[in-house]
């Protein structure tokens, strides 16, 4: 049986709760980053009150991803896309400090116009998808179901058999082959780079003849390895396995 104590009352304390920052609810981020952000946020009040801050004044925090992992109880490895995410729209910034050591995370605030550029889907990296760069076919083209006809017709896409109707062939030479879903996850993982590297993709096996058995793996870890190098390789030389 319920007692007034259920209910709230003028005297009702609430109970901890996360800073969730009223931009976030039109944020065009995944969900998780998004609790992720709360949850940072919420680490930095702490840091404020204990004095954590570096020369210059600026306030930041010690969370390694697994503690942030089981505090939103989820994954590391979907706390390590939604950092990637945050850091990729502004919202924070990642300080190496070592081999062993956990990054250094200073929490950033947006303004009015990164609060628009945040919210505003139109602009956001995953309505670019609509948009066909240079000597790009249309999206609609691009994102068509691939029929038996369209996986045999072409002599140079033999590799494509069996393949799912839900793929979609993407990239300048169509021979780039993500389902929805590995896009959607490249997309959150990769908000500014994912298209360059599905373009590479379809150029370097398009100009090779390469085949790769997962091409969403293969762009993770050319990613992975442009982070590692810190810059863009030569990935005729990177990737020397043919699958």
């Amino acid at each position: 049986m319920n007692t007034i104590a259920d209910y709230m009352t003028n005297d009702t304390k609430l109970p901890p709760y996360l800073p969730f920052p009223r931009f976030l609810l039109g944020a065009d981020l995944a969900q998780a980053t998004k609790m992720v952000y709360a949850v940072l946020l919420d680490r930095a009040q702490l840091s404020q009150a204990n004095g954590w801050a570096d020369n210059s004044n600026q306030i930041y925090i010690v969370f390694p991803i697994v503690e942030i992992a089981n505090a939103i109880d989820r994954s590391p490895m979907t706390v390590k896309n939604a950092l990637n995410e945050l850091e990729a729209a502004g919202l924070i910034e990642r300080q190496r400090r070592g081999q062993s050591l956990p990054n250094r995370i200073y929490v950033k605030i947006p303004d009015g116009q990164d609060i628009v550029r945040l919210t505003d889907k139109k602009l956001s990296v995953r309505g670019k998808e609509n948009c066909p760069s240079d000597g790009q076919k249309t999206v609609l083209e691009m994102d068509r179901k691939l029929s038996t006809n369209n996986l045999t017709s072409n002599p140079n896409k033999n590799h494509l058999k069996g393949v799912s109707a839900r793929t979609r062939a993407r990239g300048r030479y169509q021979n780039v082959l993500l389902t929805d879903t590995e896009l959607s996850e490249l997309q959150a993982e990769l908000p500014n780079l994912w298209q360059q590297y599905v373009e590479r993709l379809s150029e370097y096996m398009a100009s090779t003849g390469k085949t790769y058995k997962n091409h969403a793996a293969t762009i993770r870890r050319w990613a992975a390895e442009d982070r590692r190098k810190g810059g863009i390789p030569d990935y005729s030389y990177m990737e020397g396995e043919s699958l």
